[in-house]
């Protein structure tokens, strides 16, 4: 009675990249050649302690970044937009040295779902952050504007952070 052969995992192709990636399953993978496998931090990180958030109140702040994600629960289309808060926007009291670049707050509440109030919330976000809203909306555009927005606290896994809860015109 002959053996039968267990196939020889294929390659398969990235939706990103043409570089071709094997299908583990042998069990954990090893890190890339190209990287290393041992990080020097500049610290001990097992004192290492959240940063405090930004206090609570409106700050300018600069689109960076726009992506179109779909909710893994409702399945709607909804805008994940990076606001980047800069430093000269800190209150006076707020120590720089916890964001010495300054802080950029990941905003999910832009829904981009094609129904009436869809439609008209993603206009109104639209007019807030000086975009020009119409029959087609590109979500590159949105990069290099700037709104008002307001910083909230909220907690998630016991560590308070920042989260956008308004965004308004600089008008």
């Amino acid at each position: 009675m002959a053996k039968k052969k267990t196939p020889k995992p294929k390659a398969n192709r990235s939706l990103n990249t043409d570089t071709p990636t094997t299908l583990n399953t042998k069990g954990p993978t090893t890190m890339s050649d190209d990287l290393p496998s041992v990080i020097e931090f500049s610290e001990d990180i097992s004192d290492a302690e959240a940063p405090p958030p930004l206090p609570v109140q409106e700050y300018e702040a600069n689109i960076r970044g726009v992506t179109q994600k779909t909710s893994a629960t409702s399945g709607n289309s909804y805008a994940e937009i990076s606001f980047h808060i800069d430093t000269d926007q800190f209150p006076a009291d707020y120590d720089v040295e916890n964001a010495p670049d300054g802080k950029t707050i990941v905003h999910r509440r832009v829904t981009l779902v094609d129904d009436r109030a869809g439609r008209y919330r993603l206009r109104l976000f639209m007019e807030a952050i000086g975009a020009t809203p119409g029959r087609n909306v590109d979500l590159n555009d949105w990069i290099g504007l700037s709104a008002r927005v307001l910083v909230a606290h909220s907690e998630y896994e016991g560590v308070t952070r920042e989260e956008i809860t308004k965004v308004t015109s600089l008008d």
